[in-house]
C-alpha cells in the first residue's frame, strides 16, 4: 500500500519550518553555524498565534494558513571584554529551492515575513540569504548584535509564516519503513490524509555558550481549531464539491478521490498535547497552552512541531460502505494484476510478487475496517488482526472518545459481531484477514 504514498508525498509542497536565533559567521550567500563560547542564552520565550489564511484555503495550496511567532532571548556576554557577533534566525531546517540569490529583493523579503529583530529600544537592519554554506538551513535572516563585557540584553524577534499542507500519515514510523507492513495490509489505507503543520526549529540554540536555563513555548490554538472545526480539512465551494464528487466517480478503485472535507481532525504535536498545560488569561482569548523546559537542551531534528492531521477515516455509513467498495475494487485490481504477471512475466512474478502477500476483500475485512473505525472513536474492540495496527497510529490509544452517530456506531457494532462471526467459519479455509492459503506453487485462478 506504500506505493500509493509515493505518489501523494511526491504531490505535496514543500516543507516550512522555523528555527531560534543562531551564532553565524561569513558574508554573502554563504554563513556558517558556529558555537560562541562567549555569549550565553539564558531564556528563551516563544509565542505562537496560527491565523486563518485567506479564503479559500484549498488543496491548491494558494493560501495557507500561517503562524505569527514572537520570540524573545536573554542572552547575556560571559566574558569581560567586548563582543561582537553576527546574529541569524533561519525559518527552514534545510535548503529549499530557490531563485538566483543575484534577483532577491531584500525589502521584499523581509515585508513577506514580517520579519523584525531587535531590543525594546532599537530595531536591527536585517538582510536575507537563502541559505547557510552547508545547506542545513535555508530562508535565514542575519543581523550584527554588539555586548559590552558581561552585558545582559534582550533580543525581539518577530515574523510570520505560511504553513505546510499537503499529505500526511497517522503512522508513527516511518512511512516508507519496512517496518511498517501490518498483518492486515489494507489498513494503510486507513492512515493518509491531509494535513497542515508548522514547525519551530530548536537546534540553532545550541551555538550559544552554555546551557539555555529557561524555554517557554506558547500556543493560542482555541479560536483556530473552532475555525478547522468548522472549516474541515479544506474549504470548498459547491462548484468545486461537485467537482470533485464527479472525479470521484470517474476514478473508482481510488483512494484519493476519497478524501473529502468532512475527514476527522486529530492533532500530532511535539512535545505531545497531554504535555501542555492550560493557561487561564483575564479574558477567553487569552488562554493558551503553555509548556516549560528548565533548563532546555536543544536537539537536532527535534522541533517543537503543531501539526493537524485529517486521516481518510469514515466518519458516516455512507463513507464507510464507500471505503470498503474502494477497497474491494482495488484488491480486485491487485488480484488480476498479479495473475497477468505470473503469466506474461514469470521471471518478473518470480522476483517481485511470489512471496508477496494479496489481501482479498471478504468478512473479516470489513470487520477489521469497522473495529479500527470504533477504536478510533475510543470503543474497543480487542481485536487481535488489528493490533499491530493501532500500534502504529498517533491517535492511539484514544485519550478522549470522538463523537459518533449513533445510528453509525450500531450499524459498525453490528458488522463487528456478524461478519466476525461469519468469518470464524471461514478461518479454516483462509488465513490472516481474509486471504486465501495458497498450497506451495498453486495460485488463484
Amino acid at each position: 500500500m506504500k506505493k500509493i504514498l509515493v505518489f501523494f508525498f511526491l504531490l505535496s509542497i514543500v516543507l516550512r519550518t522555523s528555527g531560534n536565533a543562531g551564532v553565524f559567521r561569513g558574508s554573502g550567500q554563504t554563513p556558517v553555524l558556529e558555537k560562541s563560547s562567549e555569549v550565553q542564552m539564558v531564556e528563551e520565550e516563544v509565542v505562537m498565534i496560527p491565523r486563518r489564511g485567506d479564503y479559500p484555503v484549498d488543496t491548491s495550496c494558494r493560501n495557507l494558513d500561517k503562524m505569527e511567532f514572537h520570540c524573545r532571548f536573554l542572552l547575556r556576554n560571559l566574558s569581560g571584554n567586548k563582543v561582537v557577533l553576527q546574529v541569524g534566525f533561519p525559518l527552514s531546517t534545510e535548503a529549499l529551492f530557490f531563485r538566483n540569490p543575484a534577483e532577491i529583493n531584500q525589502s521584499e523579503i523581509v515585508n513577506h515575513f514580517a520579519f523584525t529583530a531587535g531590543t525594546r529600544e532599537k530595531v536591527y537592519p536585517v538582510r536575507f540569504v537563502p541559505w547557510d554554506k552547508e545547506r542545513r538551513f535555508s530562508n535565514l535572516f542575519l543581523w550584527e548584535m554588539a555586548f559590552s563585557p558581561h552585558e545582559t540584553m534582550e533580543l525581539f524577534v518577530n515574523y510570520t509564516m505560511e504553513g505546510y499542507l499537503g499529505l500526511g500519515s497517522t503512522c508513527r514510523r516511518e512511512v516508507f519503513s519496512r517496518e511498517r507492513e501490518y498483518r492486515c495490509a489494507y489498513l494503510d489505507f486507513l492512515t493518509t490524509g491531509l494535513e497542515q503543520r508548522h514547525f519551530y526549529v530548536t537546534e540553532t540554540g545550541s551555538s550559544w555558550a552554555g546551557v539555555i536555563e529557561k524555554a517557554v513555548f506558547r500556543y493560542y490554538p482555541f479560536d483556530f481549531e473552532e475555525y478547522l472545526a468548522g472549516r474541515g480539512a479544506w474549504e470548498e465551494s459547491g462548484s468545486e464539491r461537485i467537482k470533485r464528487l464527479e472525479r470521484r466517480k470517474k476514478h473508482p478503485g481510488q483512494f484519493n478521490h476519497l478524501f473529502s472535507p468532512s475527514m476527522p481532525m486529530i492533532r500530532v504535536w511535539s512535545p505531545e498535547f497531554e504535555r501542555w498545560r492550560t493557561v487561564e488569561g483575564k479574558k477567553r482569548h487569552d488562554r493558551c497552552l503553555e509548556v516549560v523546559f528548565q533548563p532546555f537542551t536543544p536537539k537536532k531534528n527535534d522541533p517543537i512541531t503543531i501539526r493537524y492531521l485529517f486521516p481518510c477515516i469514515p466518519v458516516n455509513a455512507e463513507q464507510f460502505e464507500l471505503f470498503n467498495q474502494t477497497l474491494k475494487l482495488f484488491l480486485e485490481k491487485q488480484a488480476a494484476l498479479r495473475e497477468k504477471i505470473r503469466k506474461e512475466k514469470p521471471e518478473r512474478y518470480e522476483k517481485y510478487w511470489k512471496n508477496r502477500k494479496t489481501d482479498t476483500y471478504s468478512p473479516s475485512v470489513r470487520k477489521n475496517i469497522a473495529d479500527v473505525v470504533l477504536e478510533f472513536h475510543g470503543i474497543p474492540r480487542n481485536n487481535p488482526e488489528i493490533a499491530d495496527f493501532l500500534a502504529d497510529q498517533h491517535w492511539y490509544p484514544v485519550r478522549q472518545p470522538r463523537k459518533i452517530e449513533e445510528t453509525y456506531k450500531q450499524m459498525l457494532l453490528k458488522i463487528s459481531a456478524e461478519e466476525g462471526t461469519a468469518a470464524l467459519s471461514m478461518r479454516t479455509q483462509t488465513g490472516n484477514c481474509g486471504t486465501p492459503c495458497l498450497p506451495a506453487g498453486s495460485h488463484p485462478e
